[in-house]
């Protein structure tokens, strides 16, 4: 839609330049008819001549002038065009490494006889940050501190969870690569946040949400927020009640659960 309404304005804007150029041709001859009272035009040729004269020297800066804009529109649509294809060709280099990135992701137990893949395997990631931040007893420590340890004790620490920052990093670098594209107006970023985020699933989001306040996840935590990609993110009922009692949801400004307009 973007698209369509820029192809609109750019018409616009040459139609309006070519309207400026007749406006300014039928100036000319107004003018000239006005100042020399010529009307029709002499049919001597040194009246011709002065007229030619008038009218270039009156018409060629102006031409010249909306010639060099119509270059420039055209210079403009041409760079930004390639640009785009540039960066979509990025993009979705970028979606195609998160699923493999995503498949990655394994985890064994009972001696190799459970193996978990996939968002399996993420689900028991979350799984294991829940046991741990449930055991933590300090009650005395800040919530985020009590998470962050948690978190960092599985992402970080647990040598079956190694391949899991690998998935992570990747989600990062997908919406770094949207959001330093600044070739790109806020509603196009938005747009191919959207259909990045549409590639996530719930089980997805709740793993985002624990891996934004991780001790290397403040960068990451930025961009969830900025790009709503905590939308219906999935935890256990009983996971989620209790981070919302600690107050560990409001720890994510409220722009990271739902967009900021729904246009």
């Amino acid at each position: 839609m973007n698209r369509f309404f820029n192809a609109i304005r750019n018409e616009f804007s040459v139609i309006l330049l070519f309207l400026s150029s007749v406006a300014l041709i039928l100036f000319a001859l107004g003018m000239y008819w006005k100042m020399f009272g010529e009307f029709p035009v002499s049919n001597l040729v040194e009246k011709w001549g002065q007229f030619g004269d008038y009218v270039g020297g009156v018409l060629n800066p102006g031409l010249s002038f909306i010639s060099i804009i119509l270059v420039c529109l055209t210079l403009y649509a041409t760079s930004k065009q390639s640009a785009i294809q540039s960066f979509e060709s990025i993009l979705f280099e970028l979606i195609r490494f998160h699923k493999e990135n995503l498949m990655e992701i394994k985890v064994s137990y009972d001696d190799g006889k459970e193996r978990l893949q996939g968002r399996d395997a993420l689900k028991s990631y979350i799984t294991e940050v829940k046991l741990i931040l449930f055991g933590i007893v300090e009650d005395e420590l800040p919530v985020e501190d009590r998470i962050k340890i948690a978190i960092d004790k599985v992402y970080l620490e647990d040598e079956a969870f190694s391949n899991i920052g690998h998935y992570f990093r990747n989600i990062y670098h997908i919406f770094k690569h949207i959001d330093e594209s600044s070739f790109l107006s806020k509603k196009e970023k938005q747009k191919y946040a959207k259909l990045v985020r549409a590639q996530l699933s719930s089980i997805e989001s709740g793993a985002l949400f624990l891996n934004g306040l991780s001790s290397r996840g403040a960068a990451s935590k930025i961009l969830i927020e900025r790009y709503s990609l905590l939308q219906e993110f999935r935890l256990t009922e009983q996971f989620k009640e209790r981070l919302k009692n600690t107050g560990a949801l409001q720890l994510y400004a409220d722009e990271a659960y739902e967009d900021k307009n729904n246009d």
